[in-house]
């Protein structure tokens, strides 16, 4: 349907950016013929100020499959320029990818033709249709055409637009980067892209491109980019605050060993231990004591192939002290799953260390003590167990009844002590196990 089209360029690129179809509308613009296509680039025959920008494109259609992005694209063919409207969009499947692009000539004939065949309602048709905003301006800065959005966008009619002033409706000021942007296209003949903010609803990213008859802007709401760039910021702001709050060393290291970000933590004892900065891209290396470049490397290899880490140690600080803390070693992913490097955390676990020490210490002593009270106490209470023995043997010379309770009471309890003592002994050889 499209290959015989009046009115619209018709393109096809495969994913090496090479043309692999093209209607008869596009090949009588450019001058080539099919055949000669099929060998030529996507971006050949583009105005150099043009080019970067109509690459980009190409890159967002790969990347975002099923979207729309649009570029005006200048074709320099002889001693003649043809400035192209494109609307691209990829699509892909399991076996191949490609490129769909369609165009309508804004300049290199005469635009009055627009307005005067039966192309000319289409043409209107079609820039209302598109979700992105539309304008012409002349060489005078009067508005030739606008589309649907654009009336949208600035709650005007076109009617009460076309044939008006641009800086009737719209102030030239210095502080509005449209004003600046439009007017450098004008001046220097390229295209100009930029972003103008539309409170309190819009942001749009801006193409303005200079033509034979003035100049062409064709703009995309970009407003959910720049509010989700915005969280990302204010994230990142109020992470950074919390890892500057605490007292743990927080670093990121790149699969290089070059630092990406550090807390305030950090750069304070860096400053402390080394006497020096810490900087975003500096050789970590650096910050590394001799002591523990060996640990270091090793479980920093180790979280490079996707282990997490934990170790405790003494450190050596440069007044002779030795302080105790724990390092964290643990990979970090990008959302592709592609390797940014490791993160370290640093925790000064000093005073848990001494505490434990301390108890343990303890607890040796009142295992010592233990073991101390239970053997003095069993040489005597072996005694008495020998005396009582003895002293049984009178009970069947003897019918004294407080005699034989007297006895029968201190066996009892000898028996009783012995079993506590050998508690003792026995917990106390287990612990020492």
């Amino acid at each position: 349907m499209m290959e015989h089209s009046e009115l619209f360029a018709c393109i096809l690129l495969n994913e090496a950016g090479y043309y692999t179809y093209a209607n008869q509308r596009f090949c009588r613009v450019t001058g080539w013929s099919p055949i000669s296509l099929l060998e030529t680039r996507a971006d050949a025959y583009i105005h150099y100020a043009d080019l970067d920008f109509f690459r980009h494109q190409l890159t967002n259609c790969r990347q975002n499959h099923g979207q729309k992005f649009s570029a005006t694209v200048r074709y320099v063919h002889g001693h003649q320029t043809h400035t192209i409207q494109w609307e691209l969009c990829c699509y892909a499947n399991d076996l191949e990818e490609a490129i769909v692009g369609m165009g309508v000539l804004l300049s290199g004939e005469p635009l009055e033709e627009f307005a005067a065949t039966k192309y000319a309602h289409q043409f209107n048709e079609y820039l209302d249709g598109v979700q992105d905003g539309f304008f012409a301006l002349n060489r005078n800065w009067v508005f030739t055409r606008v589309n649907r959005f654009f009336e949208q966008v600035t709650n005007l009619s076109r009617h009460e637009m076309i044939g008006r002033s641009f800086w009737d409706i719209f102030p030239d000021s210095p502080d509005q980067p449209y004003a600046v942007a439009m007017r450098k296209a004008f001046d220097l003949g390229q295209t100009i892209t930029f972003e103008q903010p539309w409170p309190p609803s819009y942001h749009f990213a801006v193409s303005a491109s200079p033509s034979k008859e003035g100049i062409i802007c064709y703009f995309i709401d970009i407003s959910l980019q720049k509010k989700q760039q915005l969280e990302l910021l204010a994230n990142e702001i109020k992470l950074k605050a919390i890892l500057d709050s605490t007292t743990d060393v927080n670093i990121m290291i790149s699969p290089d060993m070059h630092i990406l970000n550090f807390n305030r933590t950090a750069g304070i004892l860096a400053e402390e231990y080394f006497q020096t900065k810490l900087y975003e891209g500096a050789n970590f290396m650096n910050y590394v004591m001799p002591e523990l470049r060996e640990s270091f490397q090793d479980n920093f290899n180790r979280a490079l192939s996707g282990e997490k880490l934990t170790m405790e140690r003494p450190v050596s600080l440069p007044n002779g002290d030795a302080m105790w803390f724990q390092f964290l070693y643990y990979p970090v992913y990008s959302e592709a799953g592609d390797m940014l490097g490791v993160a370290m955390n640093i925790t000064n676990i000093n005073g848990r260390k001494t505490a434990e020490m301390k108890l343990l210490q303890q607890y040796d002593k009142m295992r010592e003590i233990a073991y101390l009270q239970s053997h003095e106490a069993r040489a005597p209470l072996s005694n008495i167990l020998g005396l009582i023995n003895v002293l049984m043997l009178y009970t069947e010379k003897t019918d004294d009844p407080e005699i034989l309770q007297v006895l029968d009471h201190l066996h009892v309890s000898a028996a009783r002590l012995d079993t506590v003592i050998q508690k003792i002994v026995s917990n106390t050889r287990h612990e020492s196990d």
